[in-house]
């Protein structure tokens, strides 16, 4: 007998729910880790009925209700429950044979993923539009027309909610802190979950193959990637920094970008691999070369004082 089917699905859900940083990744995390393990673990898998049900109610909700930051010290903040959306029943011809828990997952999982990026691709429009900037009504707007939405996964382009929002273009940096909050309280948003490049750090659920109905799932990441708080230090924007840090964002993670001066809108500086500090200090560097004023220069300031260790 396979030492699978010796746990009941209640234990091997328990136990992957420590494994996953998200309750939405619980599922490919099974499948990820078991199911190549041997035929017979794969089968005993795909029969797990509980298992499986219990793994379709995690698709309604993107982050664990009691959370704990990375940071030692930090302050866990508030997060509120969110309601639950009601779904509409599985529209399914009699004649067929039942769909199991398992295709139901998937096909759970599916709708959850292309809710997510479409989503995402109407906040990258908000980002970076003039006329219909980035607010806090329409983040919310927003959240509330595709909810539910997985806020901390990575979409096909590698963009997470968090960071994206940081990016934001157009607008004060107060409405950027007022969205950030939004996503960290409201939401479950993971400070320390960056955005990866095109086609990496993705975890995805697909059938095995044409003649299977086995689950397949693939991670993988090259490393290159970007923080919420990377980008906030390098765009001085220091209020942000300091709520972010305070939410539990890690101060020693890198990212790599390229982030435009102010001083001269025409030159960019890049950084590949650097922290929080290091980009703000480039940053800073190539803005007074370009002729900033020490008051031009006040928020970066503040975020390099922020960030240095203290004596």
């Amino acid at each position: 007998m396979d030492l699978v089917s010796t746990f009941p699905d209640e234990i091997l859900h328990k136990v992957f729910s420590f494994i996953a940083n998200s309750p939405t990744l619980i599922g490919p995390s099974i499948c990820h880790t078991l199911r190549p393990l041997s035929k017979i673990c794969a089968n005993e898998i795909d029969s797990k009925i509980g298992l499986w049900e219990l793994c379709s109610k995690d698709l309604e909700c993107d982050f664990y209700r009691k959370r704990e930051h990375d940071v030692a010290g930090a302050e866990a903040l508030p997060i509120k429950s969110i309601k639950r959306v009601r779904t509409a029943p599985d529209r399914r011809s009699s004649r067929l044979q039942p769909a199991s828990p398992k295709d139901t997952y998937i096909k759970k999982y599916s709708l959850l993923m292309l809710r997510n990026q479409t989503a995402f691709d109407v906040l990258q429009e908000l980002v970076i539009s003039k006329k219909k900037s980035l607010s806090l009504a329409r983040l919310r707007s927003l959240l509330r027309e595709f909810r539910p939405v997985a806020i901390n996964r990575r979409v096909r382009s590698g963009g997470t909610y968090l960071v994206e929002v940081t990016r934001a273009r157009h607008v004060k940096e107060s409405i950027i802190l007022k969205c950030v909050r939004h996503l960290v309280e409201e939401c479950g948003a993971n400070p320390n979950v960056p955005s990866a490049e095109i086609g990496t750090g993705t975890l995805r659920i697909a059938k095995r193959s044409a003649g299977s109905d086995g689950i397949r799932c693939m991670s993988e990441s090259t490393g290159r990637e970007l923080y919420a708080l990377v980008i906030a230090a390098a765009r001085g924007m220091h209020t942000v920094v300091a709520y972010l840090l305070t939410a539990g964002a890690r101060r020693d993670v890198r990212g790599s970008s390229r982030f435009r001066l102010l001083a001269n809108m025409r030159k960019t500086v890049k950084g590949d691999g650097l922290t929080s500090l290091e980009f703000a200090l480039k940053m800073k560097e190539a803005e007074e070369e370009n002729g900033a004023s020490r008051e031009d220069l006040r928020g970066i300031l503040k975020v390099i004082d922020m960030l240095k260790p203290s004596s």
